[in-house]
C-alpha cells in the first residue's frame, strides 16, 4: 500500500500567508475561474522512463505537497494483464498465470518490487490508479482542516500498453472484449476509491437544477458569485444555471468534497472506449480544461494568449472558463538560474491573463521525488496577488491589531501591479468596484486611512478587492490609464503609486480578509492556533534539527556517564493542535 508523503511542504511562513490569502479572497469565485498550477505526471514523475512504484508514490506526495492542484495522468491499458499501469509496456505475465477480469494482475507481491527492463523503460508492477488513490486518501485526510483544504482536479488521458515484446514501438488498436470491462474503466476505479471525496457530475447537475436547495442555502459567504455564470428563474421562485460551477468554499467546506475528475485525451487505438456509462461520476473530456496556447519571449515575457482585452467589462466576452495554457514555453540553452527566471515570469504572466499555468517539462532532468525544489519554486510562481516577500506581517506575530504592524494591502504599480501589506494608518486612495462588475474599477475620490477610505468610493462603487489574476490585471491596466494628477510611477508620492485595496489581517496576522475594517479572522476562537502555523512552519525544520543534535548529544553523554547517578532529561518540542473544521 502506498502513503502520502507530507515531508515536502512550503516550509515558509510567508508562503503559507500567500497561499491562504489566496485562497480564501478567491473563496467565492466559481471554480471554472480559478486558476491552480497544473502539472503533467508523466514528465514531473516518470521523465527518465522509470515506473517505480514507491518513488512514484513519492513524487505524487511531493506534487501535492508543494502546491499542484491539477494532475494530468497517463494511464496504459494492458490487455494481457486487464488493468491500467502507468508504465506504457505491458509487463510480463507470470509463467503459467493467466489474466482475467476476475484474476487481473495474476503476478504474487513479491514481483510488486522487481524491475522490469522494458525496451527503454523500467517499470515495478502494481504501479496503477490505486496509488494514486492511496496518496490521495491520505492527502485529503492530512489536509482536512479550514486551512489546509484545497481542491484537486485529475485529468486522465488514456492509452493502450505497448506489448513486452515490441516495448518502444506503438500499441496495436483493441476492441471487444480487449476493452476494459465496466468495472475495469480507469474513471470506475478511481471514482470508487475515492467516492468520499468527489464532487461529480451527477452531483453538479442537481445542484444546477434548484439553486436555492444547493449553492444558495448555505452561508452568504460559501455563495458563488452569480456575475460568473447564468440564472434563471421559474414562476416558483426557483433560480437554476444552465453554465454555473460551485465555488470553492461551497465545495471545501460546505460539502467537505476534495476532488474532481475528467476525462482527456483517448488514444486512437482506445476509440472505442465508451465514456457514456461513466458520466455520473467522471467528467467528459473538455468539461474541466479549456486549452488556450500562450507563446513567450526567451526571457519569459507572454507575448500572445493573453484574456485581459481593454475595455471589457463582462465576464462572458473573456472565453475564461476553465482556460488553462497548453503548455509553459521552457527556453532552451539557458543556465538553470535563467530558466527558472524566465518560468517564473511567463508564469506570473500567463496567471495574471486568467489561465492556469501547465508544466509539462521534467525540469533539467530531475523527477520531481529526486529535486523537489525546482517544481516547488514553479508552483509558486502561480501566485498571483502579492509581491516576492510579502505579505511581511507573516514573518512575526503582531497583536490585536496594532497599526503600527503593517496589516492592510496595496496594490503597488511599481511592482506591476502586485500587492504589499503596509501601514493602516498611511493615506491612499482606494480601489473600488462599480457595480458588481469583476472587471469595473474606479479610485476614490480622496485618499484616506484603511479604515475610512471606504467612505471616498463614488456613488455605484463600493470598496474592493480582485478576487482572481485577471480581476487583478483589469485594476491595474485602469489604474495606469488614469492621468498623472491621480497616478504617477516616476512620483516620489506613494500615494500616487499605490493603492489600498480591501484586504487587511488587523483581526490577526496571516489571516487576511476582505469585509473591510474590523472583519473578523474566520478559523478560530483561539488566534493562538493561526499565528502558530504561520510563524512556526518556518522553524520547525530547525527546531527538529537542533532536537536531533541535542539527542545526539545526550547519548554520547550517557554513554561517557554511566556510572553516574541516572537522571530524567525533558527535551521540550513542539506541538500544533489542528484548527477545527
Amino acid at each position: 500500500m502506498s502513503v502520502y508523503d507530507s515531508s515536502a511542504t512550503l516550509l515558509n511562513a510567508t508562503w503559507v500567508a500567500v497561499i491562504l490569502s489566496e485562497r480564501d479572497v478567491a473563496g467565492q469565485i466559481p471554480l471554472n475561474y480559478v486558476t491552480n498550477p497544473a502539472i503533467s505526471v508523466s514528465a514531473a514523475c516518470f521523465g527518465n522512463r522509470i515506473y517505480d512504484r514507491e518513488k512514484a508514490a513519492k513524487c505524487f506526495s511531493n506534487l501535492l505537497s508543494i502546491g499542484y492542484r491539477r494532475l494530468v495522468v497517463d494511464l496504459y491499458w494492458s490487455v494481457d494483464r486487464r488493468t491500467w499501469s502507468f508504465c506504457p509496456v505491458s509487463i510480463p505475465v507470470k509463467s503459467g498465470a493467466t489474466a482475467s477480469p476476475e484474476n487481473p494482475t495474476p503476478n504474487d507481491d513479491s514481483y510488486e518490487n522487481t524491475l522490469y527492463e522494458l525496451g527503454s523503460f523500467k517499470c515495478t508492477d502494481g504501479l496503477n490508479p490505486d496509488t494514486l488513490a492511496e496518496v490521495l486518501d491520505g492527502y485529503f485526510q492530512d489536509t482536512d482542516d479550514q486551512l489546509t483544504v484545497y481542491t484537486t482536479y485529475l485529468v486522465l488521458n488514456l492509452h493502450v500498453a505497448a506489448s513486452d515484446s515490441t516495448p518502444d514501438e506503438p500499441a496495436s488498436a483493441i476492441s471487444g472484449s480487449q476493452l476494459p470491462s465496466e468495472p475495469e474503466r480507469a474513471g470506475t476505479i478511481l471514482g470508487k476509491a475515492l467516492s468520499n471525496f468527489i464532487y461529480t457530475p451527477a452531483q453538479l447537475a442537481l445542484d444546477r437544477s434548484n439553486l436555492n436547495e444547493s449553492w444558495y442555502r448555505v452561508e452568504r459567504s460559501y455563495m458563488p458569485i452569480t456575475e460568473y455564470f447564468t440564472v434563471h428563474e421559474n414562476a416558483a421562485g426557483e433560480q437554476s444555471t444552465p453554465d454555473g460551477w460551485p465555488s470553492s468554499k461551497y465545495i471545501q467546506l460546505a460539502r467537505r468534497d476534495r476532488v474532481l475528475i475528467e476525462y482527456g485525451s483517448i488514444a486512437p487505438q482506445l476509440a472505442q472506449y465508451n465514456l457514456s456509462t461513466e458520466d455520473n461520476s467522471i467528467f467528459p473530456p473538455r468539461h474541466l480544461t479549456s486549452d488556450m496556447k500562450v507563446s513567450a519571449t526567451p526571457n519569459g515575457t507572454l507575448t500572445s494568449g493573453c484574456l485581459y482585452k481593454p475595455g471589457l467589462t463582462r465576464v462572458s466576452q473573456t472565453n475564461s472558463s476553465w482556460a488553462i495554457s497548453n503548455h509553459l514555453p521552457v527556453p532552451d540553452g539557458l543556465s538553470t538560474d535563467e530558466t527558472m527566471d524566465s518560468l517564473s515570469n511567463v508564469i506570473s504572466d500567463i496567471t495574471a491573463c486568467g489561465l492556469s499555468p501547465m508544466l509539462n517539462s521534467t525540469l533539467f532532468g530531475q523527477t520531481a521525488d529526486q529535486e523537489v525544489e525546482h517544481y516547488r519554486n514553479v508552483s509558486l510562481s502561480s501566485s498571483w496577488a502579492w509581491a516576492i516577500g510579502e505579505p511581511h506581517d507573516a514573518n512575526y506575530p503582531g497583536g490585536d491589531g496594532d497599526p503600527k504592524y503593517d496589516r492592510c494591502a496595496i496594490i503597488d504599480l511599481t511592482l506591476n501591479g502586485h500587492w504589499r501589506s503596509t501601514n493602516c494608518t498611511e493615506q491612499r486612495h482606494g480601489a473600488c468596484r462599480i457595480g458588481d462588475s469583476p472587471f469595473s474599477w474606479v479610485l476614490s475620490n480622496t485618499s484616506d486611512s484603511f479604515s475610512h477610505v471606504s467612505n471616498h468610493c463614488p456613488p455605484g462603487s463600493t470598496f474592493a478587492v480582485p478576487r482572481t489574476g485577471l480581476e487583478n490585471t483589469y485594476l491595474y491596466r485602469h489604474l495606469l490609464s488614469l492621468p498623472e494628477t491621480k497616478i504617477d510611477l516616476s512620483s516620489t508620492d506613494p500615494v500616487l503609486r499605490e493603492v489600498f485595496v480591501n484586504f487587511n489581517s488587523m483581526d490577526l496576522t496571516s489571516c487576511w480578509v476582505s469585509d473591510g475594517y474590523g472583519a473578523s479572522c474566520p478559523y478560530a476562537s483561539d488566534p493562538q492556533q493561526l499565528e502558530r502555523r504561520t510563524v512556526l512552519v518556518a522553524a520547525i525544520g530547525g527546531i527538529i534539527v537542533l532536537t536531533i543534535t541535542a539527542l545526539t548529544f545526550f547519548v554520547k553523554c550517557n554513554a561517557n556517564r554511566r556510572n553516574s547517578r541516572r537522571r530524567k532529561r525533558v527535551i521540550g518540542g513542539w506541538e500544533y493542535e489542528g484548527v477545527p473544521s
